[in-house]
Parts: structure tokens; sequence; C-alpha cells
């Protein structure tokens, strides 16, 4: 059990599990589901929010009902570390970027990039290479997410 779970009781943690599930519950629906007043509720929520537990409420979507572009995921391998810098600059800049990670393992960074087509996303992997430092790429083409 890590650290964090020991710091919650069994109505936090009933809390967390129910909004994990479906995190547009109301106040006074997830009071009745753990035994508690929607004020009572609320406040166990705002207490989990200023304490860290939860960090946030998102909407999943699925970006091929939303648009009809390219997603992909893009291992990266920098050609030396000392290119780390220069190719973080460049992906934060840059438009077809949605989220980049560093990475232990085989690839330096993760990238998912969200392009219009796949010229975009070729001009994107050569970009990466003539200005981002980056020796060598392997892409997966996203078809949906589950």
């Amino acid at each position: 059990m890590n650290a964090m779970a020991a710091e919650l009781d069994r109505t936090d943690a009933a809390i967390v599990e129910l909004l994990r599930q479906d995190g547009r519950l109301s106040f006074k629906e997830l009071g009745e589901r753990v035994n508690l007043s929607a004020n009572a509720a609320r406040d166990r929520v705002r207490n989990l929010l200023s304490r860290g537990v939860i960090t946030g409420f998102h909407a999943h979507l699925d970006p091929g009902r939303i648009d009809k572009r390219l997603h992909a995921f893009v291992d990266v391998r920098l050609r030396s570390p000392d290119h780390a810098a220069q190719f973080e600059r460049l992906v934060r800049a840059h438009p077809g970027v949605v989220e980049t990670v560093h990475l232990t393992g085989s690839a330096d960074y993760l990238l998912r990039a969200a392009c219009e087509d796949p010229t975009e996303l070729d001009d994107l992997i050569n970009e990466m290479k003539e200005s981002g430092g980056v020796r060598d790429t392997q892409t997966r083409l996203i078809l949906r997410v589950v």
C-alpha cells in the first residue's frame, strides 16, 4: 500500500473511486452513495483537491470523433544527450505536438502528435531530425482510443 492510499479513510477512498468512474457526479449523488450530505461530500472533495489527491477533472475525448486529424505516437532517440534542450524547445513550440514525455528505455522521448495529414506528420519528423537533434524515430498511428 502506498503512502497516499494510507492517508485516505474509507469514505475518501470511496469518493475517489466513484469520481474516477464518473467525474460528473453531483455532490448530492456522491453523498448519497457514501452516506453523506451533499455539503459533506463537497467538503470532502474540496479537501481531497487541496491535499493534491485529486488533481483535476477531465473529459476523455476520442480525437477521431472531434477532428479528422492524424494522431500518432513517435518514439524519439536523440543524437546525444547534449541535444535535449534543443529538442525540448522545438517540441514545446510546435503546434502539432500534443504531449512529450522523457523516458527510460530505448527511446529518449515519446511524443504524441496531431497532424492534418501524413505530409504534416512527415514534416514534423523531418524538422525534428534537421533542427531538433533527433537521430531516429519510430512512429505508430493511433487508430482509436480505448
